[in-house]
């Protein structure tokens, strides 16, 4: 058995996972406009975190309230394992991006934004179910 995930979370309707889908396909459109790849990257991630936001509050009815994102990683794993260790590799990209001098490559900001693309594309799709 997986033990439940712990952290902070907070309750979550399915219009409150079409508020975080809305804003995690706003963040996505800005990351495949950006030309700067740390603001292409951060957008991407911003955009996971928020597609994965809408995932839970679809299956689960609830979502993470966590500072820490490894608490959002392991509640989206009780839903799909796959899509955690994708949001995983992105948050891992997170401290480079956004707080250090060291840029992130323009190869690797085109990943991040395939990866969380495929985040929010699995949002879209549960919201058509829901």
């Amino acid at each position: 058995m997986t033990p439940r995930p712990t952290g902070r979370r907070q309750p979550g309707t399915p219009a409150d996972a079409r508020a975080r889908l809305h804003d995690a396909e706003a963040f996505l459109d800005t990351a495949e406009v950006a030309k700067d790849a740390d603001v292409k990257t951060t957008n991407a991630i911003h955009a996971a975190i928020a597609a994965a936001d809408a995932i839970c509050c679809f299956a689960l009815r609830e979502r993470s309230a966590d500072a820490n994102h490894a608490a959002a990683i392991d509640l989206l794993r009780t839903v799909d394992p796959q899509l955690a260790a994708t949001l995983a590799r992105l948050l891992s990209r997170k401290q480079q991006a956004a707080y250090e001098t060291r840029d992130v490559s323009t190869k690797d900001a085109a990943i991040c934004v395939r990866q969380a693309t495929s985040i929010v594309e699995a949002a879209r799709r549960r919201a058509l179910t829901a």
